[in-house]
Order: structure tokens, then sequence, then C-alpha cells
């Protein structure tokens, strides 16, 4: 009886390769890991501030956490605050009620309250590129305008619905268009983070170019490692010595249910290489698939010590330059 040949699957390339890189990953770190604790992970994520967060309410998409929600599990944590992004309508309209429900969670339980921030993403939803949107969001103590996320031209050549409707960051000179100057305007005046959001490349750079000269002094980067906003390793060096700080996000640099396919070690070579002066860390986290952003947060910690980092070099990214950010002292 002739033997039998079986096929094995694991024998092909790319499954070799991903093997080896999960057991290096695993023996490299021995006994280094087994040494490390939660508590340090808490000492580290101590005053922390996720800049980035989804939670509900925002229909547009999944999530499984409300704001109140979250910023509790961050006062458990000990956390400082959380930052609210919703693609829908303006977070700074909502983190007020928020904070009152925080502080009293907090008074009652015998701890000190994390603080909800907000903002609003300029996409069609809050009045698109609409000065007097950001305007009113400045008077609620509004900290982040987030130009277009969904309904960017950018954001939407990427998953090929190229219409006429999406929103334009430049004009046919490459030139910011004009709703954009009193955007930055009125984002200066007020001493607010400017984050391109969902922009190429080319946008982001002439953007922050742009709103430098109006007096804008605060700029955040979302997530440019993640498909829809990609950027080079050189790119992302260059743009921070311009001054804004580079999002590391948990959602968009760790492998998870919405998001298999990055490499999971290639964030922590963007540390090294722009260097966390000019990084900071966020989950981008809300979805009920995923960990809670917390959960992240933690997880993101918890990496970064097993791989040999710095406490002070995370804390300088998940405390001292949201601080600035958040324009806190």
């Amino acid at each position: 009886m002739a033997k039998k040949e079986y096929y094995e699957l694991s024998m092909e390339q790319e499954w070799k390769d991903d093997t080896h890189r999960a057991y290096v990953t695993i023996e490299s770190m021995g006994a280094t890991v087994r040494l490390l604790k939660e508590d340090d992970v808490m000492e580290v994520l101590d005053g922390a501030f996720d800049m980035h967060v989804h939670a509900f309410p925002d229909p547009l998409i999944d999530t499984g956490w409300d704001q109140f929600q979250v910023t509790k599990m961050a006062t458990d944590a000990g956390m400082g605050g959380c930052n609210f992004k919703a693609h829908t309508f303006p977070t700074a309209s909502t983190v007020p009620f928020v904070n009152m429900m925080v502080e009293e969670y907090a008074k009652n339980a015998g701890k000190k309250p994390a603080r909800a921030y907000g903002g609003i993403v300029l996409n069609y939803f809050s009045g698109g590129l609409n000065p007097d949107s950001v305007e009113m969001v400045a008077r609620l103590g509004g900290k982040t305008v987030w130009l277009p996320s969904h309904d960017s031209a950018h954001h939407n050549r990427i998953i090929d619905d190229p219409g006429t409707h999406w929103i334009e960051l430049l004009d046919e000179n490459d030139k910011p268009v004009p709703e954009l100057y009193k955007i930055f305007e009125i984002v200066a005046a007020n001493d607010m983070i400017l984050d391109p959001c969902h922009a190429s490349t080319k946008q982001r750079f002439v953007v922050i170019e742009e709103a430098k000269k109006m007096g804008v002094k605060r700029f955040m980067i979302t997530h440019p490692n993640w498909n829809v906003t990609k950027m080079t390793m050189d790119q992302m060096i260059e743009i921070s010595r311009m001054g804004p700080y580079i999002g590391l996000f948990a959602y968009g640099d760790i492998p998870n249910y919405n998001n298999p396919k990055c490499d999971p070690n290639y964030f922590m070579e963007c540390i090294k290489k722009i260097g966390p002066e000019h990084c900071f860390i966020a989950s981008d986290l809300g979805t009920l698939v995923n960990v809670p952003p917390v959960e992240g947060m933690k997880l993101f910690v918890r990496i970064l010590l097993a791989n040999g980092f710095k406490k002070a070099d995370i804390r300088k990214m998940i405390v001292d330059n949201p601080r600035y950010l958040l324009n806190l002292g």
C-alpha cells in the first residue's frame, strides 16, 4: 500500500517566518518578563492620558462603552484623563457632564478623578470645515480639533469611494482651502490641538506648515502606521521635527480584531528612531470587539516594559507629552 503524503501548510515560508517571529519574541524575554509585575505597569500608567478614545454615543462606529464608563475605568487605574473623539458630534459638548459624574464617583470611592477632554472632528456631521463649529467648541473648552476623518477626500480615495462630495483640505495649488485658515486662527487663539486626522501625507505637511504660520503650537498626528494614513519612517521623523507629536495607537500598532495585519514590533522601532520626546501613546479603542481602552493602554505599557523600554521614556509618551498637548503645565 502506497504511503500517503500530506501537504504541510506550516512549511510554507510565510508561516515559517511568522512562527520564527513568534518564538523569538517568546523565548527572548525569559526571566526579564517573569520579573515584570502588574505594579510596574500601574506605576507607569499613574497620571497617564489616553489622547484618542472612542466611546458611546457615536452611531457611526461600534462603541462598547460610554464616555462615563471609560473615564471611570481610567479613574480606577489612576490615570489622568481621556481625550474623547467622535466622528459624528463634538465631544466638547458631552465631557462636562461626564466629568460631573466621574467626580462624584471618585469622591465616593476615595480616588482622584480622571478627567474627560473633548473636541470636534470636522466631518459633515459637525459642519465640515466650518469655523463657527470650531468657535463654539473653543467656547466649550474643547481641546482638540481633528480635521475630517471618514469624510476626508483622502480617506475615501483609499477605500475607493472617490465621490465629489468629500472634503478636500488643499486647493488646486496645494494650499489649504480658505476655511482652514479661519480654523487655524481660532485654534491658535484658543491654544487648542490641531490634528490633520485622516489626511494624506502631503496634506499633513502643508496643513502643519501653514497652521504654524498662523500661530498654532500644538499638533498631533493620528495613527500614521495604520493603513488609511500610513507614513514612512523618514516622513514621520521629518514631520515630528516640525513640532507635531507622532501618535502610536493600540488600535493601529498592536494586532487586533479590526486590524490584524500590522507588524507588532514596528511601533517600537518608531519610538527608537523618532524618539519618545516626539511621540505619544494612545489606545484609539472603544470598540466592543477589542479590549477596553484602559486595558489597551496597560497592554501597550506592558509590551514596552517587556521589551526593555525605560519607565521614564514611556511616561514621557503617556504623561509628559499629553500634558503639554492639553496645555496642563
